[in-house]
């Protein structure tokens, strides 16, 4: 942990500021500095480790089913190839953002997992805070010496122990609904944005009413889904009655078990046709493998439509900038701008 991460810490208990306790003292050129020791509140007197060269915020234990999705992400994450080529132009599409949009700001990265945006942010000439509940972001923290504007942080998005009205960009991708409250995570992200700055969320989408559905925003190669949207929202529909059978099953399994499932599903991903019966069509067997485990695993796994994140937004102070637009299968994403008090 670097001492220049110390200002926008806060305790998850009770929001109240940390100070550093029994840390080892490195020099102060030293971007290491204050690499391991304890964190403790100014308030409420509760201590928190620094380990690895990670702050430890997490505030309370957690039940069953948060504690098999947080391991199931750290299974998940330590598992997958890397940094890929793609993820660039990934994190500006689903960001709906530019990368000037980046450059001088302080960011956060809300459910890093190994951190593969996060480097992409950190590229792009922002300070990135990069947090999340499992212990994926340990492959984060292990370079994170090197890079003077790069902070890794231990906690849960329904406690995010960071100071409100923080950042001038805060995105999460595919992480709030893996929580316990989708709704509630959001409000405590949104707070951490500060007036004028922007929030980027997308979750996983569901078919919901049909009318809803007909104005989904599509990608422009998406023609045909376009042309027959009636039977488009009977195959989301569908999707996800099977999708629900599926995980009633896989959720109870051992995390091995369902590895090797995912296997055999990613061999399936790359079969005309059948592929669609799976939840990964990536080109990448390695990759297809770690999306099809993300699905099938984890216990929590909430679907929203964009009415109820565009809601969410409004109900939060942000104005609406952009919807993301998809492909078949919906997906909900927003990015909002605060407003001004």
């Amino acid at each position: 942990m670097k001492r220049t991460l110390l200002p926008y810490l806060a305790c998850p208990a009770c929001e109240g500021a940390l100070e550093f306790s029994d840390v080892k003292d490195f020099p102060l050129t030293d971007v290491r500095e204050g690499l391991e020791g304890t964190l403790r509140c100014v308030a409420c007197k509760r201590e928190y480790e620094i380990s690895g060269g990670v702050p430890r915020l997490a505030a309370e234990k957690l039940g069953a089913a948060a504690r098999k999705t947080r391991d199931a992400f750290a299974f998940e994450w330590s598992r997958y190839p890397g940094s890929l080529p793609e993820d660039e132009s990934v994190l500006l599409e689903e960001s709906q953002l530019r990368p000037s949009d980046f450059k001088g700001k302080l960011v956060l990265d809300a459910g890093c997992g190994m951190g593969r945006y996060s480097v992409v942010a950190l590229s792009f000439g922002a300070e990135v805070v990069a947090l999340d509940l499992s212990d994926s972001l340990m492959r984060l923290a292990a370079i994170a010496d090197r890079w003077p504007k790069l902070h890794v942080v231990q906690g849960n998005l329904l406690k995010p122990p960071l100071k409100p009205s923080l950042f001038d960009v805060v995105y999460s991708h595919g992480v709030l609904h893996h929580t316990a409250d989708t709704r509630a995570a959001f409000g405590r992200v949104a707070r951490l944005v500060k007036p004028g700055g922007y929030l980027s969320v997308w979750l996983y989408g569901r078919a919901g009413r049909y009318q809803d559905f007909a104005t989904n925003p599509l990608r422009g190669d998406r023609g045909l889904v376009a042309r027959h949207r009636k039977l488009a929202w009977w195959i989301v529909f569908l999707r996800h009655c099977f999708s629900d059978a599926v995980r009633a099953v896989t959720t109870r399994l051992p995390m091995r078990v369902d590895y090797a499932l995912s296997h055999a599903l990613a061999m399936i991903g790359a079969v005309p046709l059948l592929k669609y019966l799976t939840f990964s069509v990536h080109p990448d067997y390695k990759v297809r493998v770690i999306e099809n485990f993300d699905w099938i695993s984890p216990p929590y796994q909430w679907h929203h439509t964009k009415e109820e994140l565009a809601d969410w937004f409004k109900q939060e102070g942000f104005e609406i900038v952009s919807v993301l637009p998809h492909g078949l299968v919906p997906k909900p994403g927003i990015l909002g701008r605060k407003r001004l008090k």
